[in-house]
């Protein structure tokens, strides 16, 4: 697709997203203003104009739009010019898109092989700004291509034969099918390089109906919101000249600045939340809004049906909550490690919050054990929790979350800390004490009068202790001694 009637003069931006919008939904589009972004902002969470820089009176408004532009290199960056590229991305971008339709004759215009030798560059611009990279955007073609590459997953292929070390965060696509099982069945081709999926144009050029275009757009973003593989994607585009007859019904915006076209309305209404989740509650690892890496496989624990698998170190899950009231929470993952010790990190909104959180190795993928992680602090309303896989051969079933705040001594460190979930007990509860050394413990537990109704000193710290079928129905108060350590809880057995 040509480009270059929208090429212009544009800034990096990164702001906080809003919780109506998709983290994933974005548009394509070369001549936004702010007014514009403003009425797309409800629905799409960033942008990209092909070019390093925000266009129009979007350059200096950027910080306070609401919307992420992300920068692209669109063709090759030569030596003496990636210190001004560098230079022109503003603080806070983390992406960088590398070189547009290189098999086009229009686009971009590198084979595989000139990639490769191009590609130094674009790691020198992503490391001067920490950006993650997303790779080339190749789409399919006839004959006008070039280097003889009309098929976008060969030039991928040969590319990572040519430069398996390449630094490639993501991969990038274009597609122009007919029709929406035809986008997503392309677009599925691009998981085999084991990299989230940019979808960086998408659209058609078919001669339809407004409603046609419409339910064409809205087919394909229900299968992209609900593909975990899918990182992000963007609609082509914000307006087209007159005689683009065949994608006239699909601009997004009017010809008035800030005013939609009802296609664009249902562009930004479309729902992204499917598997938001409620928390406190359960969290099942199955149903993860984007990953990197992972796969399913099904199991028998706990009646989820499926757990996440074939995690590698430096995989991830993520996950959108919906939360109900902002404060700490405990973590409980279901999890295993067949032979050595698994390790991961917590992330919330994209900030580290937990590192190198362990457990010992279970001695097979299908034998779960709990690992809780408390003093978990989350907003209210939508929250995203990414699970960053720091070890391999593990597998992953849930999580279970709880507020910490329903006891007389709360959790106040990672360090040291005392958790019992679910509180309230229903047949069963795990205690779990934290400490920096394990140690012995002494346990008691007594009701509302005084009175002892279990009492043992043969536990130690850092164990999952089962305490709920000790009790019958009433409220309790835990005491743990170890070292020189007191702690109560307060705990509820219906």
């Amino acid at each position: 697709m040509t480009k270059k009637l929208f090429f212009t003069v544009s800034a990096v931006f990164l702001s906080l997203i809003t919780n109506a919008q998709s983290l994933k939904r974005g548009i394509a589009y070369g001549e936004n203003t702010t007014a514009d972004l403003l009425a797309l902002k409800p629905g799409i969470s960033w942008w990209y104009n092909w070019a390093s820089l925000p266009e129009n009176d979007t350059d200096a408004n950027y910080q306070s739009l609401g919307v992420e532009f992300v920068p692209m290199a669109w063709g090759r960056v030569n030596d003496n010019a990636v210190q001004a590229f560098i230079d022109k991305i503003k603080p806070g971008a983390k992406y960088l898109l590398a070189f547009n339709e290189p098999n086009f004759n229009d686009g971009a215009r590198l084979t595989p092989q000139e990639a490769v030798n191009a590609w130094g560059n674009i790691e020198k611009i992503a490391a001067a700004k920490n950006l993650e990279i997303v790779s080339a955007s190749p789409a399919y073609n006839g004959p006008d291509n070039y280097g003889g590459f009309s098929d976008p997953v060969l030039w991928h292929k040969q590319f990572f034969q040519l430069c398996p070390n390449c630094k490639v965060d993501y991969i990038a696509f274009h597609t122009y099918d007919s029709n929406a099982p035809s986008v997503i069945g392309v677009t599925g081709l691009l998981k085999q390089f084991n990299r989230p999926v940019w979808v960086t144009e998408f659209a058609n050029r078919v001669i339809q109906s407004e409603a046609d275009k419409i339910a064409f757009m809205q087919a394909i973003l229900q299968s992209f919101e609900n593909d975990p593989d899918i990182y992000r994607y963007s609609w082509f585009t914000g307006r087209v000249p007159a005689n683009w007859t065949d994608m006239l019904e699909g601009q997004l915006l009017s010809p008035a600045r800030g005013v939609l076209k009802p296609i664009g309305t249902a562009y930004i209404n479309e729902s992204y939340t499917a598997k938001k989740m409620n928390v406190p509650g359960r969290v099942l690892a199955n149903k993860h809004y984007r990953r990197k890496g992972t796969g399913l496989q099904n199991t028998t624990d706990s009646g989820t049906g499926q757990n996440v698998s074939l995690i590698d170190a430096g995989d991830w899950n993520e996950f959108i909550l919906n939360v109900e009231n902002e404060g700490t929470y405990n973590l409980t993952f279901r999890i295993s490690s067949l032979n050595t010790e698994g390790k991961f990190d917590i992330m919330i909104n994209n900030t580290v919050v937990k590192t190198d959180e362990s457990f010992p190795a279970t001695g097979g993928l299908q034998s779960f054990t709990n690992k809780i992680v408390s003093g978990i602090s989350m907003p209210k309303g939508e929250v995203y929790l990414k699970i960053r896989f720091k070890t391999s051969n593990m597998n992953f079933n849930y999580i279970d979350i709880s507020a910490s705040n329903l006891g007389i001594n709360d959790p106040e460190t990672e360090d040291d800390s005392f958790t019992i979930y679910p509180n309230p007990v229903q047949a069963q509860s795990t205690l779990h004490i934290k400490s920096s050394i394990t140690e012995p413990l002494n346990l008691k537990i007594v009701d509302m009068n005084g009175k002892v109704c279990f009492s043992s000193n043969r536990y130690f710290t850092n164990e999952d202790i089962k305490i709920g079928d000790k009790l019958a129905s009433g409220v309790y108060i835990v005491n743990a001694v170890y070292g020189n350590i007191k702690k109560s809880v307060k705990i509820i057995k219906n």
